[in-house]
């Protein structure tokens, strides 16, 4: 029963009451309080006590109904933050949730420990918002990319990096809009190695260069396949080509490997004064020049090198040549498993 009607009906069952004890009485009857003499009608006296105990529980209910009412409104404040804080959680955001009531504390730090899980559907879940959230979120999971720009998220997101790489493989053209955010201390950044090295797959090595990655062995190597592409008009300049291969620790194995790649599009003459150059300053290198030159059958050069060298060196050279000088011909890739 609500107070309106609670007070409603204690006043008339009150004057119900006195007018019913007045009817056997009208009289009046004096009661001295603290001294003083008070005189009221007899009917009055009578409903006075039951005034005071409805004066009383009125007093009670509406406090408890004031009471109610915050708890109620803290209540749907809650929920509400609830909403907010379980998408941000989500997201993957690390933030804290105020909430005033006991019913939301325990529950807001339960959820701190759990993580978004892709294979879920939201199908039972009621509020939109946070459907249509996780519905992205499966998106970005699978692959896909999505407009994550209303959500407001860090740039060190998990979904927002996830996303990013999405996006760079459905469209390479992406590329050119991460490396514009990679500034010097972000070179090292995963997104940014992986924006530079698809950009590095359809533009030029000019502009490359200007973006001020260092280029490792596995995109040197697929720069030399472009290269090697008659579909693809990239280029690389003979010296900047030296110095690339100059910058890498190639073993003795992976300097003959990369000799059979660049005669692909060298001529012999270049490829010959290209590693000879390498040889004088990389050891490793050496093997790999004795090979370009018994492959375009510079022997005379190459007996110059073998005679000079120590018993022990490039034995296996040595018996190529003594070989050859017997009459034996075999091919060097045969002869040399490289």
């Amino acid at each position: 029963m609500g107070i309106k009607r609670y007070a409603i009906f204690a006043i008339l069952f009150l004057v119900a009451v006195g007018v019913y004890v007045y009817t056997f009485n009208g009289g009046t009857y004096t009661l001295t309080v603290f001294g003083v003499p008070l005189t009221l009608p007899v009917a009055l006296w009578i409903i006075l006590p039951a005034v005071v105990i409805a004066i009383g529980s009125i007093l009670h209910m509406l406090y408890y109904s004031i009471k109610g009412y915050f708890i109620q409104r803290n209540l749907q404040k809650d929920y509400k933050t609830f909403l907010k804080f379980s998408k941000s959680r989500i997201l993957g955001l690390e933030e804290d949730g105020n909430f005033k009531t006991t019913w939301y504390k325990l529950p807001a730090r339960i959820l701190k420990h759990f993580r978004f899980d892709a294979t879920k559907d939201p199908d039972d879940i009621e509020d939109e918002e946070i459907k249509n959230t996780i519905l992205d979120l499966k998106k970005i999971e699978k692959g896909e990319s999505v407009n994550l720009k209303k959500y407001k998220l860090p740039e060190d997101n998990y979904f927002v990096r996830k996303n990013k790489l999405n996006k760079l493989a459905e469209d390479k053209r992406y590329a050119e809009e991460i490396l514009n955010e990679c500034q010097d201390d972000k070179k090292d950044d995963e997104i940014c190695k992986q924006a530079f090295e698809v950009y590095a797959t359809y533009t030029t090595y000019s502009n490359i260069k200007k973006q001020g990655f260092k280029i490792d062995k596995a995109l040197f190597e697929k720069l030399l396949d472009r290269i090697i592409d008659p579909d693809d008009f990239f280029s690389i300049e003979n010296d900047e080509l030296y110095e690339l291969i100059k910058s890498f620790d190639y073993s003795k194995t992976e300097y003959v490997k990369l000799a059979k790649k660049l005669k692909q599009f060298l001529n012999p003459e270049t490829l010959i004064s290209l590693y000879e150059k390498l040889s004088t300053e990389k050891d490793a290198a050496m093997q790999a020049y004795l090979y370009i030159l018994f492959e375009y059958q510079m022997i005379d050069k190459a007996r110059e090198i073998l005679e000079s060298s120590a018993k022990n060196e490039l034995e296996k050279f040595k018996y190529f040549l003594f070989l050859r000088d017997n009459g034996k011909n075999f091919d060097i890739d045969i002869f040399f498993d490289v």
